[in-house]
């Protein structure tokens, strides 16, 4: 309406200033200015002065007492007003016309494309996206839809949002963040520098062909990918001492193990439609889709302890900020490494020793047990504390405290009646206060008066490595079965000499009448055991030297005939 009263407006002033041109062309010396005209009839070039006005009476007296002439002129005028009104009033009602069929078609248009536009709103709102409104200046998007995870770190929270806009027949034109090239974290293993597993993509399809949900579940899964990422970029600078480097976009982590093949994992953040992904389909493609997926998992949970926290009391206020940590994706798969590797390999060895000694003829009992927490599992998420935590975030927060093995391995002195065992606890740990994996050793009261040491039901022996470990189990149960368990076979015969595991048995010669004394060793090294028996004169088998090993092989004599063989 507005603009319609300025054209009106524009018309009326060129009518006025068109007709006084006239009266000043009459006039010499007033100059007419051009700025009485509205631009655009200036620019149609209308000559001045082209029309006037001329004023005249009409006349007071009787139509009847008028000549000829003027009534005729009179009837012509009027006939001709009747006309002009006609046609104006014709002319206003036909642009009528025309403005309302024009502005029902825009309003049938308006409420198609509204109607569209609303229906896929709300298939989104249905698909359990949420949505917000956008500020009043934001054109064609009064709603947007938040796809970023809630609970992602500040940046990437930042960007989990975009308008909703509308396009020229109703439909929903995906924001420029929603179109960009979707991101998927790639794990690659390698061996001896050769690749032998590739993690494949989230999800395929390009843009333009997936609905607007899918288009939507895209772009939060690359989002995810990218911050799951940037967190363990900033966590490698944490963990170079353990094999873990940032090398051209690609992280670098070192698998721990004692195995001669040099195992790297390596993780980059790439393209959905990149071909290194397709590249690759090998038989070992699990181990490598496994690592993601685990990595993925611990990102998610790492966002459900985060609105956990968030959702309880706060803690007491402090002038110091509070840094939220960076979430233990790395750490977390290193320390599951390392416990692995450290208790399989411990444990591989206790089952080939105590299979060594069963085969020697002493009876032993082994109870090995990875992690402490995995054993007992549904006790532990019964009788946990936060009882509003889900059962699911209650196992995965298993995988972010120190893993925990125990094992026990009987003593091959210890009786039925009174059994003794040696235990073995594995901790490993990403963090203070040690870093990796340590064993702690504790001895039975027996091994503990053997050894003159004095009785603390809590001490321990800490070691730092698993060969330690295996070297330390080798001395002491040679110890073990020398200085307790011959020992007691001989009695009176047997003395002890040293603190290395060998006893002197003395025996009488017969033939002679000589007391002789032999020398038993018993040696336990890498999962074979070895006795030794050495005379200062003859054995009862006529040498000066015997010797038997024992490596598993079922059918030997037993260690205890086999002695008693030698020494008579």
């Amino acid at each position: 309406m507005a603009s319609w009263a300025a054209f009106a407006a524009g018309n009326a002033l060129n009518l006025v200033s068109l007709i006084l041109s006239r009266h000043l062309a009459k006039h010499p010396g007033k100059k007419e200015s051009e700025n009485i005209y509205t631009p655009i009839f200036q620019a149609q070039n209308v000559p001045r002065s082209s029309v006037g006005l001329v004023k005249e009476a009409l006349p007071d007296e009787d139509p009847s007492q008028m000549r000829a002439e003027e009534r005729a002129r009179l009837d012509y005028t009027k006939r001709r007003q009747v006309l002009a009104m006609k046609g104006s009033r014709m002319e206003a009602l036909d642009w009528a016309t025309d403005t309302l069929l024009k502005a029902a078609t825009d309003l049938e248009s308006s409420i198609r494309k509204e109607t569209k536009y609303w229906d896929e709103i709300l298939s989104i709102s249905d698909k359990g996206w949420q949505m917000q409104r956008t500020r009043k200046a934001v054109r064609n998007a009064p709603y947007a839809v938040k796809y970023g995870p809630p609970e992602a770190s500040n940046h990437f929270r930042a960007r989990g949002l975009a308008p909703l806009r509308m396009d020229k027949d109703g439909g929903i034109i995906l924001d420029p963040a929603l179109t960009l090239k979707p991101k998927t974290l790639r794990v690659r293993i390698s061996e001896n520098d050769k690749i032998i597993s590739v993690s494949q993509a989230t999800m395929r399809g390009a843009l333009d062909e997936l609905a607007i949900e899918k288009s939507i579940q895209l772009a939060r899964a690359s989002l995810f990918e990218e911050e799951m990422f940037y967190e363990m970029s900033i966590e490698s600078r944490q963990l170079l001492s353990y094999g873990v480097e940032l090398r051209d976009t690609v992280i670098h982590v070192t698998v721990p193990g004692e195995h001669p093949m040099h195992r790297k994992l390596l993780i980059d953040c790439i393209a959905q439609d990149d071909n290194g992904l397709s590249l690759h389909g090998g038989s070992h493609d699990w181990l490598a889709q496994d690592v993601a997926e685990g990595l993925r998992i611990l990102l998610a949970h790492e966002h459900r302890m985060r609105l956990f926290r968030r959702t309880r009391l706060p803690p007491p206020t402090t002038q110091h900020k509070r840094q939220q940590p960076t979430p233990p994706l790395l750490r977390t798969l290193l320390a599951m490494f390392s416990h692995l590797n450290a208790v399989d390999s411990l444990y591989a060895y206790l089952r080939a020793v105590a299979n060594t000694l069963r085969s020697a003829g002493l009876d032993v009992t082994l109870e090995a047990t990875r992690e402490l927490t995995w054993a007992k599992l549904t006790t532990t998420i019964t009788e946990a504390e936060a009882k509003d935590l889900t059962a699911t975030d209650q196992l995965l927060a298993t995988l972010i405290r120190p893993f925990e093995g125990k094992a026990s391995l009987s003593l091959p002195s210890s009786s039925v009646s009174s059994p003794e065992s040696i235990t073995i606890g594995t901790r490993t740990f990403m963090g203070p206060p040690h870093f990796g994996t340590e064993h702690k050793i504790t001895l039975p009261p027996s091994l503990i008066q053997l050894l003159n040491l004095e009785y603390d039901p809590q001490r321990q022996l800490k070691f730092s490595s698993t060969e330690e470990v295996k070297s330390y189990l080798d001395w002491i149960i040679s110890l073990d079965i020398s200085q307790a368990l011959l020992f007691k076979e001989f009695g009176a015969r047997s003395v002890i000499k040293s603190s290395e595991p060998c006893i002197a048995v003395v025996s009488k010669n017969s033939k002679k009448g000589l007391i002789k004394e032999d020398d038993v060793e018993i040696e336990l090294e890498k999962a074979a055991l070895k006795a030794t028996a050495t005379a200062h004169g003859q054995l009862a088998t006529g040498a000066a030297v015997e010797s038997f090993t024992w490596n598993g092989s079922p059918g030997r004599q037993s260690l205890k005939e086999k002695v008693k063989s030698w020494l008579g």
